[in-house]
């Protein structure tokens, strides 16, 4: 009765030596906190019609709901949630964010306006900022570096599910109930996965394949490990490329939808169902495929993490030209589903490459610092510019201005791949720098 107790209280007890069958639940449930902060995140997406017309703004204030006010309050609260995640339980803090989360994605099928909604994801963007730092943390102590590319893509799979069954969902739920019960809906399982991390996911051991973890004077304060990062010659152009990656996604992922629903006429329902299955299986293909043959490669170095990146950013933008005008809704959907198989073969390769060239004290701040600037830039560029775009272009086109707006797209995809050539000149040798300090940590 005692050990019940205490594990109610304290949570699952830590594990020196994970078994492989608790690495491979682990891994399965940090997927499944993936998926549904997809879920919360991205359910906005294929209900902005029905919101728009409601409330009565305009598709700037919607460009601006969904990614740049959501990308500001992620990326501000993920630095200071980053440094708890270095320091602290990163299962904890994982299991209380993830509650927090779904509490205030339920609390969006609540608002009675404009400003209510704005505050309600504000919420889920402060709880979904621990996610990744402590995700990637606890997956760097899981896996030796030549297998967390793969290791990594799980997650990848899950946001690529989560983005499925949002819409899917979301846009099935929104004519059946309403978008204000589609919200609460969605936003009521973050609870039970919550508690079953709490009682089952134990700790893992920081720096298990690094050598240990300890502090030194770069990771010794927030500031402290902000300035060595940018002193890493790769991490900036690695930054830099998924940003550019990022503005191209995001303006897919938020106006994809409502590109399907103004040009092709497709209802909420088909809308979240094809756009859910093009997102969601397109990127389980890229993950499957791609993250194994990154490892593969990476064997002979870390720069072939950065030629992954490099090759997908070639392979997508012919496809991200072509979405803009195609002349039919499962034309659109068909290249809808390639440009995501390509375009996702960055992510993965990008934060594998990213862990291999920074320290384990560092790598919940990495992750942070990261998404932060990818983020808050593409994110948040992302919507608004289209969301601007459109307005802008609606008096001449009408409704077949997203065709043009969509176009930022392609554009963005070539400048990943020029930031990311640019950091393949320095990764290895920046992946050496870090085995060394961390080897010299050790011995200290």
């Amino acid at each position: 009765m005692r050990s019940v107790v205490a594990r109610l209280l304290k949570g699952a007890p830590r594990t020196e030596n994970p078994s492989p069958g608790l690495k491979a639940f682990m891994l399965v449930t940090v997927c499944l906190v993936t998926v549904l902060a997809m879920v919360d995140r991205n359910i906005l997406n294929i209900l902005l019609t029905p919101i728009k017309k409601e409330l009565g703004v305009s598709d700037t204030a919607m460009g601006l709901l969904t990614g740049t006010a959501f990308a500001l309050f992620y990326c501000t609260a993920a630095i200071p949630m980053a440094r708890l995640v270095d320091a602290g339980n990163r299962r904890n803090i994982l299991a209380l964010s993830l509650a927090f989360w779904s509490a205030a994605t339920a609390l969006c099928g609540l608002a009675n306006s404009y400003l209510h909604l704005l505050i309600a994801r504000i919420g889920v963007a402060a709880g979904e900022s621990s996610a990744n730092p402590a995700i990637m943390s606890m997956i760097s102590d899981l896996f030796p570096a030549n297998r967390r590319a793969t290791a990594v893509a799980s997650t990848t799979i899950g946001l690529g599910l989560g983005v499925l069954l949002g819409a899917a969902f979301g846009g099935y739920l929104a004519d059946e109930i309403g978008w204000r019960g589609a919200f609460v809906a969605v936003g009521l399982p973050g609870f039970l996965l919550a508690m079953v991390m709490w009682l089952f996911i134990p700790e893992p051991v920081r720096g298990a394949y690094d050598g240990g973890a300890k502090m030194d004077a770069d990771s010794a304060s927030t500031w402290s490990t902000i300035r060595y990062l940018f002193r890493i010659p790769s991490f900036n152009f690695i930054c830099l490329g998924k940003t550019s990656a990022q503005i191209a996604t995001q303006a897919q992922l938020i106006w994809f939808p409502t590109y399907l629903i103004r040009v092709h006429d497709l209802s909420l329902t088909q809308t979240g169902l094809y756009y859910g299955l093009a997102i969601g299986i397109g990127t389980t293909v890229s993950s499957v495929i791609g993250a194994p043959l990154a490892d593969f490669l990476a064997r002979k170095g870390a720069v072939w993490y950065l030629w992954v990146c490099i090759l997908s950013m070639v392979l997508a933008a012919p496809f991200a030209l072509s979405i803009s005008f195609a002349p039919s809704a499962m034309w659109a959907i068909a290249l809808l589903f390639c440009w995501n198989v390509t375009a996702t073969l960055n992510g993965n390769s990008a934060i594998a490459a990213s862990l291999a060239i920074v320290r384990p004290r560092m790598r919940g701040m990495m992750t942070a610092l990261f998404y932060f600037i990818y983020n808050l830039i593409g994110a948040g560029l992302g919507g608004l510019l289209i969301g601007m775009l459109n307005d802008a272009l609606a008096p001449r086109f009408g409704d077949e201005a997203i065709r043009y707006s969509l176009m930022a797209m392609p554009a963005a995809s070539v400048l990943a791949g020029v930031f990311y050539f640019l950091g393949s000149r320095t990764v290895n040798r920046d992946v050496e720098a870090a085995r060394r300090s961390a080897e010299e940590e050790a011995l200290a």
